[in-house]
């Protein structure tokens, strides 16, 4: 019995374990903890992601990081849902004595989901569903009335703070949907078109309105330094500008306008001064704002700037919005109030919100931790506006270089890479995801700092056209003028293979096999050189890899046929090599070139003729072999550069494409990539704008 007894006493221990004084883990208390402050965490959230979006929102101007990227993804869409959600709780389940404040935080979800001053809109997506940010601020608005109206505010300052800071969300809410209105592609083609309108009217009436600025321009450009430009001149480029964004980019109006000697003159005058280069610096502010236009409030405030210009006051703008602030019984200078208060409007509802706040009787009716949170999200909110203002102001102002220094660029500076042989001699660590899941991970494409000789070389061809009137049209052609040149300096050479190839195929086509040519002339061309052939080889190879990531990374001009040819002619180098994937590049390249330019020499002109009519056919052309004739390609310039260097042959035909595919991209690329780190086809073809009536007719 005493065993049986000591047994149903260890049962009983063992059961009853752990002791019963020791502290255990309660959900339930936890759960309540979390739903009576939820509210207040959902608040601090939102008002720290607000502040995240404003320190960090204009560097992905600047930068290509996909880190930035996803970062700011995730805090663009979680402001706006962490906002609404804070909303619907507060309908819900702000109750309690204590807790009667958090009604007062209902303005502030307004003010959030007004976003900040330096993004309104992630990318060009965003500013099409402008009318569903429209269906947002009225629902939105409306259920912030519906929480405010829950409440009988005993102490009428509050009541006062609260109506302020509820007509400055508003305010603010109403603002970002006008602008991704105003940034909308319906708006920016209205834009464009009415630009153009103005453009036939100017040249009806005559040229001596643009007599100052044509010549201005060309001191303009030698002595830019990145600086942003002055409202006044973008004032004169800006229509042009926008069009770069539209689906018909136009020449700008100053060019259509000018003698053709004179923008010869400019041309020349340009080529010939070693400070040439910095009409990049010209351009990338131009560009910067452009972005500021389509994905922040910087239309708005200019609108509003502008206004503050045209009142009767002509000073600075800042002594012009200070001065405004002295003048509100004084009926002439009533349109200057007016724009002042717009711009003033949310800073000084905030401010006041806060002084009224703070008289107001809290220590025995409300939660310390509720009047905290009220203190962080007005002090907070006044500190966002105060500095959105100071910006502004002197962004558009003649102290606006304390903002903008000349050493801070205004983009990535940063040239796309895709080279095929690089693609699958590479060693990912992404192997063993599947090959679908994987495409989607890892790109297979690169990023290089452009270099200066790069933008000289590309803006000295452009000069080069621009000072021969018969040369304009070579945004028309994608290597044959280049080839054609060349071909007169070297007429005992034959290029047909090459010719062909440019001439009698698709653009895409064309680059795929000149892209395979260039490889093999890269890495059969080991011979030692002097440091410029070497320049202009190195750049060939960079233009090469950077128009593959535009056409086959970037999908510009690409089409469903290109595209099938791409992918078989990288299934046949895979076959070629094996599968092998350690072996160099300049082995992978050359190994491909043996396998394939055997026949070379075997193949009759009308065996050529043949090849090149499968290219040009629609459905055969699935079937087409492009390795082959990439290969003879290669082979001919071989033999070429046996007898002649060819590299400024190669050169100029790849920069010549640069020109056919600039206009030719879509206001959506270019619109797209200046809020992911800008890219050097953009300012290729806002200086084709600048320099000459270079830009195609969209027919063309």
């Amino acid at each position: 019995m005493r065993v049986l007894r000591d047994r149903q006493d260890y049962i009983s221990a063992v059961q009853s374990y752990p002791p019963t004084d020791q502290p255990s883990l309660d959900w339930s208390s936890l759960g309540k903890l979390w739903d009576e402050w939820q509210i207040q965490c959902l608040m601090l959230v939102s008002f720290g992601l607000q502040v995240f979006l404003f320190f960090t929102a204009g560097m992905r101007r600047r930068s290509e990081s996909r880190i930035l990227r996803l970062l700011l993804w995730l805090a663009y869409l979680s402001a706006d849902f962490v906002a609404i959600f804070a909303l619907g709780h507060l309908a819900l389940h702000a109750n309690g004595p204590q807790h009667q404040l958090l009604f007062f935080w209902a303005p502030f979800v307004l003010l959030h989901l007004g976003g900040q001053d330096t993004m309104t809109a992630f990318s060009m997506q965003d500013n099409e569903l402008w009318m569903r940010h429209l269906l947002g601020l009225v629902t939105q608005v409306t259920a912030a009335g519906y929480v405010i109206s829950r409440t009988s505010w005993p102490d009428r300052r509050l009541l006062a703070a609260m109506v302020l800071m509820f007509l400055s969300g508003c305010f603010k809410y109403a603002e970002r949907t006008l602008c991704l209105y105003k940034a909308s592609p319906t708006s920016i083609r209205e834009s464009s078109f009415a630009s153009l309108n103005e453009c036939a009217h100017s040249i009806a009436v005559g040229r001596d309105q643009w007599a100052y600025f044509w010549p201005h321009r060309l001191q303009e450009m030698l002595n830019a330094d990145g600086r942003r430009p002055s409202s006044q001149m973008f004032d004169v480029d800006s229509s042009t500008a926008i069009s770069l964004v539209s689906d018909t980019p136009v020449n700008d109006g100053s060019t259509m306008q000018a003698e053709h000697q004179d923008i010869q003159s400019l041309n020349k005058e340009l080529k010939s001064s070693k400070d040439r280069c910095r009409v990049y610096d010209y351009v990338s502010p131009r560009l910067a704002l452009i972005y500021e236009r389509l994905y922040t409030k910087a239309l708005l405030r200019y609108s509003i700037v502008h206004g503050v210009r045209r009142t009767r006051y002509d000073g600075d703008i800042l002594l012009g919005v200070c001065f405004c602030c002295f003048v509100l019984c004084i009926p002439c200078y009533m349109p200057l109030l007016v724009y002042g208060l717009l711009l003033l409007f949310p800073l000084l509802s905030t401010m006041t919100a806060l002084m009224l706040f703070k008289y107001v009787e809290k220590s025995q009716l409300y939660s310390r931790a509720d009047v905290t949170v009220s203190y962080v999200l007005l002090i907070g909110a006044m500190i966002l506006e105060a500095a959105s203002l100071f910006i502004c102001i002197l962004s558009y102002s003649p102290y606006r270089d304390i903002l903008y220094q000349s050493a801070r660029k205004q983009w990535s500076e940063m040239l796309g890479q895709y080279n095929m042989t690089k693609s699958l001699t590479r060693q990912s660590i992404l192997s063993f995801v599947p090959q679908r899941a994987a495409k989607h991970l890892d790109d297979n494409t690169s990023s290089i700092t452009i270099s200066e000789d790069l933008k000289k070389f590309v803006l000295d061809k452009l000069l080069d056209f621009g000072t021969r009137k018969e040369d304009w049209n070579f945004a028309n052609f994608h290597g044959k003028l280049a080839l054609g040149k060349w071909m007169d300096r070297h007429k005992h050479l034959v290029c047909g293979r090459l010719n062909s190839s440019i001439n009698d195929l698709d653009l895409p086509t064309s680059v795929l096999i000149m892209h395979i040519a260039t490889e093999i002339l890269y890495f059969q061309d080991s011979e030692s050189i002097n440091s410029h052939k070497q320049t202009v080889k190195k750049m060939s190879r960079e233009l090469s890899n950077y128009i593959m990531y535009l056409v086959f990374k970037c999908g510009v001009m690409l089409t469903a046929r290109t595209e099938i040819l791409h992918d078989k002619a990288q299934r046949e180098m895979k076959r070629d090599l094996k599968g092998d994937n350690n072996i160099c590049e300049k082995e992978a390249i050359m190994e491909v070139f043996e396998s394939h330019h055997t026949n070379y020499y075997l193949r009759t002109p009308r065996e050529q003729a043949a090849d090149i009519q499968l290219l040009m056919d629609t459905w055969t052309s699935l079937h087409s072999p492009i390795l082959p004739r990439a290969c003879d390609v290669a082979q001919e310039l071989i033999d070429i550069h046996r007898e002649v260097d060819c590299w400024d042959l190669v050169s100029a035909v790849w920069v010549e494409m640069l020109y056919y595919i600039a206009p030719r991209c879509g206001g959506t690329f270019h619109s797209q990539h200046l809020s992911t780190g800008g890219e050097f086809i953009t300012h290729v073809l806002h200086l084709m704008q600048l320099l000459g009536p270079f830009i195609p007719p969209p027919s063309a």
